[in-house]
């Protein structure tokens, strides 16, 4: 079993746990999807497009929405009172534990949502894999439970995908730092790599395919 395979696993029984039918993983492409554009121009918005090369992903704002939520609010009739998340969540086999927000939009202008989603998101995933361990006797073999923080700083990192048209300037500087054998930060997620991550950085949807999703292994 893969670690991808284990963590997605424990996401499914904690949705069986609270009776929630739903289907907690999905494509990149589709958590990319920009979903206010496409209600506001009726085309499908997606900012990682279908036609690149594609991953498996887990789907967090499924699970924020349709299952923690009615775990721990089950009184909740309404979705904007889950917690934030990022789109996609993968675990390659080196074990290190990605997340993935698409934004598109300037980079100047997600700094709020982005902080909010990448400490309430780190937040219900520990929340779940402590509940599953001391109420069902089931755990992520090497996540540590005893220090969490400490996890996060040695495995987690957070990609932050940005419309390379909405970012026409800075996409320049993130292949220039590629070049440099560097990683673009706006000062929000260097911030985010300071106090919580292994790593965070940004990148256009290029080149998240050419130096992220080409290269995953589960």
């Amino acid at each position: 079993m893969t670690n991808y395979e284990q963590i997605k696993g424990l996401f499914q029984k904690f949705a069986d746990k609270y009776k929630r039918q739903i289907c907690i993983e999905t494509e990149l492409s589709s958590a990319s999807e920009d979903k206010a554009e496409t209600k506001r121009t009726g085309d499908k918005k997606l900012v990682y497009e279908n036609n690149r090369q594609d991953l498996k992903i887990i789907d967090m704002y499924e699970i924020a929405h349709n299952v923690y939520r009615i775990a721990r609010f089950p009184d909740s009739v309404k979705e904007s009172e889950s917690l934030a998340s990022a789109d996609a969540f993968a675990i390659s086999s080196e074990d290190i534990w990605y997340f993935i927000e698409f934004k598109n939009q300037k980079i100047s202008k997600a700094k709020d949502s982005v902080t909010k989603k990448a400490f309430q998101n780190w937040y219900w995933i520990v929340d779940i894999l402590y509940e599953l361990k001391d109420k069902n006797n089931m755990q992520y073999n090497t996540f540590n439970y005893d220090n969490p923080i400490a996890f996060a700083k040695e495995n987690v990192v957070y990609i932050l995908v940005v419309s390379e048209e909405k970012n026409i300037v800075d996409a320049d500087k993130m292949r220039k730092c590629l070049l440099a054998g560097q990683k673009f930060q706006s000062d929000y997620m260097r911030k985010l790599e300071k106090y919580i991550f292994k790593e965070a950085y940004i990148y256009t949807p290029e080149l998240l395919e050419n130096n992220f999703v080409k290269h995953f292994k589960y």
